[in-house]
């Protein structure tokens, strides 16, 4: 998001510079030959075969790859709108005078292609193909060779159409308010964009990991656009700022019970609030855009205050916050901006008394919601009066100041900071980290309770404390605090589970000498190892090394009995490295959240892992997943491959297996060609994939999708 919002920014600043310092001639001309540039470039690729840093962020890195990769065309494509609505400007059409109305028609283009993709053209075309026909890379370099040529058509139009001069000269008079009106248009732009990026992550990092759920949020970020600049809608702004507020609240309850209160509604009422916000602030833009002839200048800014949105939630807040903080802090930021309907202009004694108010309004909601705050505990017991004292009463106080937008926005701000300071969860985190890939969380937990005995015999219930590993609300690990337990496999990889079977199938020939082992977690699966052999675990995160590496919140990997290593990168690219027929066993691991890793369960990277087996040797594959039904995909590629598979689905859990933290897990295992190389047998509920599986979802390198294989 972050390089396409500063690559909108680049071609913003272009058409600014050709629409206020040459003629039109000139910049049919100029922008012709950028345009040309860029199609020399075509078709687009990711240019060069650098890899990213293995031991810091690789956000830099990716800006670069995709800036050198696609910058030029894409600086091009986002010039195009603002230039073509400057020389309209600039011509004798009818709509010359106000041209705007094609920004939110540009919108509107963006929200069918952003839902087109992933529903048609994704599924229908290769990236690239090596036969014959149409694919993704033709299709788009066919397009924008067709749109540098109507865009140019277009200039040349403008040319044969010139307006007078003094029709779309800068009035005069205006440089005064220039400051002031720049600063305005970039934080109005600034606000959505970063509250749309926030609320991407806070719903699909903390509430529900849901694959291509972004789409939904950026789409309707950018029907706030069309709505907003649309000639035929004029937003009510009294009202639109009441809805906003109460909506503010209820953000901010959310914030503090989460489902408990809220439950199927978190959705709906999160994504309510990032359209008042876009509508709120998309229409005081285009309310205060200005005459034709500063028409990219603003544009500039608009674009300047999305880029903002994209460097302060991309770079700054997980340098700056250890959890999703942008998104409340945009919250409060677009409660600043809903306008005054009664325009007080106070001055003197009057304004001090103001802003006295504005402060005391928001110790006074802070301090009650800090105090309210001690009686939360108890509302895990289900007592919902408790759950509404604790928000109510705040959220009253807040709501007294309505009238005034000011004060309430002080009162939404110190609410929120209250309530997101308050743990979303029973559980005491011990550690919590943010990186490029998600925050991370070590939490300490109780298993549900087993009935035993105690010295005298009589029954009692027991539990053991346990350590898990949490990135956004998806489990990658947890371990017993019992140090006679704690050596014992839990979540995923209980021993009565299916990735049980498969090592005890592979030990009954004997001991497994070589595992290579793709995603680590808590290195859980290291229980396994047995003396003299090795475990080399890939693993993308550094900071997940690190985590599984501390033995104070996890030993796995130190009290293993293998010979433990791990080897940080794509799994993908350095599994790769490693010499053909070197592992006995290798477990792909890395398909339990909304990000899914498509390139790393593609028919050739399943190629690549099936040769670096030995000639026995298998392919785990983890395929547990609440939204996507993976095992599609595996069956496809077993059928492609011809390769000997199995899938089980273990739903069976025990009061036992509960208490050890056992979890209901979907494996697949495969082999090269052997079908008595499957370490696995029918009769523990392993199934068979046919031979002549539907191929419908495969995946390839030039073929994917997640649409078909949603639940």
């Amino acid at each position: 998001m972050l390089f396409f919002q500063t690559g909108l920014l680049a071609g913003y600043g272009w058409a600014h510079v050709l629409g206020t310092r040459f003629r039109v001639r000139t910049q049919v001309l100029l922008h012709a030959a950028v345009a040309v540039a860029a199609i020399l470039t075509l078709p687009p690729a990711i240019a060069g075969a650098s890899l990213p840093p293995v031991d810091s962020s690789p956000a830099p890195w990716l800006l670069l790859s995709l800036a050198a990769s696609f910058g030029l065309p894409y600086a091009v494509l986002a010039a195009t709108g603002p230039l073509l609505q400057r020389w309209l400007a600039s011509s004798t059409h009818a709509a010359a005078r106000d041209p705007y109305f094609l920004y939110a028609a540009s919108n509107a283009g963006s929200f069918a292609g952003l839902l087109a993709y992933p529903l048609a053209l994704e599924r229908l075309f290769p990236l690239r193909a090596t036969t014959p026909g149409l694919t993704q890379a033709g299709l788009w370099s066919g397009g924008f060779v067709l749109l540098a040529a109507l865009v140019v058509f277009s200039g040349v139009w403008t040319m044969l159409r010139p307006a007078p001069a003094r029709d779309v000269a800068v009035p005069a008079g205006t440089a005064a308010v220039e400051a002031a009106t720049r600063l305005r248009w970039t934080l109005l732009a600034f606000v959505p964009s970063s509250a749309m990026l926030g609320v991407t992550q806070y719903l699909t990092t903390d509430i529900a990991a849901i694959p291509l759920f972004w789409i939904v949020p950026l789409g309707l970020y950018l029907l706030t656009f069309v709505v907003a600049f649309s000639p035929r809608f004029r937003l009510p702004m009294p009202a639109a700022g009441v809805v906003l507020s109460l909506l503010l609240i209820a953000a901010a309850a959310e914030v503090r019970e989460g489902p408990r209160l809220f439950g199927q509604w978190i959705f709906p009422l999160h994504l309510a609030v990032l359209v008042a916000v876009g509508l709120l602030c998309h229409a005081q833009l285009s309310q205060s855009r200005p005459d034709r002839s500063r028409l990219t200048e603003y544009y500039f800014f608009i674009a300047l205050g999305g880029c903002c949105g994209g460097l302060f939630n991309g770079i700054v807040a997980p340098l700056v916050f250890d959890s999703i903080a942008e998104y409340p802090f945009a919250l409060v930021l677009a409660a600043f901006l809903v306008p005054d309907p009664n325009r007080r202009g106070l001055a003197g004694k009057s304004r001090s008394i103001a802003v006295a108010l504005d402060a005391a309004t928001a110790v006074g909601v802070g301090a009650v919601a800090f105090a309210v705050g001690d009686l939360v505990p108890t509302s895990a017991s289900g007592a919902k009066w408790i759950i509404w004292v604790t928000i109510g009463v705040p959220s009253l106080l807040a709501m007294a100041a309505l009238g005034w937008p000011r004060r309430f926005a002080f009162a939404v701000a110190a609410l929120l900071a209250v309530t997101w300071t308050a743990s979303r969860t029973p559980w005491t985190s011990l550690h919590r980290e943010r990186t490029f890939y998600g925050v991370h969380r070590v939490v300490e937990t109780t298993s549900p309770g087993l009935t035993g005995t105690d010295a005298e015999g009589r029954p009692v219930m027991i539990a053991q404390k346990l350590h898990v590993l949490i990135d956004g609300v998806t489990r990658h690990g947890s371990q017993s605090l019992d140090r006679e337990r704690r050596l014992l496999p839990s979540t995923y990889y209980h021993p009565t589970g299916p990735l049980g079977d498969i090592v005890r199938g592979l030990r009954a020939r004997g001991p497994i000498a070589d595992a290579g082992l793709i995603g680590l977690g808590a290195g859980t699966a290291a229980a396994y190892g047995d003396a003299g052999e090795r475990f080399t675990y890939f693993e993308i995160d550094p900071a997940v090394a690190r985590l599984a590496q501390d033995t104070a919140y996890f030993t796995y990997l130190a009290d293993s009995r293998a010979t433990v290593a791990i080897v940080l990168g794509d799994g993908r690219r350095r599994i790769a490295e490693v010499p053909d027929a070197s592992y006995d066993l290798i477990v792909l691991d890395a398909f339990s959240s909304d990000a899914i890793p498509v390139h790393l369960l593609t028919r050739e990277a399943v190629t690549l892992y099936l040769r670096k087996l030995k000639p026995r040797g298998c392919l785990a594959i983890h395929l547990t997943n609440g939204y996507l039904a993976l095992d599609r995909v595996v069956a496809a590629i077993a059928a492609e491959l011809h390769a000997p598979t199995a899938i089980k689905h273990d739903s069976r859990r025990t009061p036992r297996e509960e208490y050890d933290g056992k979890d209901s897990s979907t494996w697949a295992v495969m082999v090269r060609d052997d079908e008595a190389a499957l370490p696995v047998d029918e009769s523990e509920g392993w199934v068979r994939v046919p031979e002549n599986a539907p191929k419908t979802y495969l995946w390839t390198d030039d073929r994917s999708n997640l649409i078909g294989l949603l639940r």
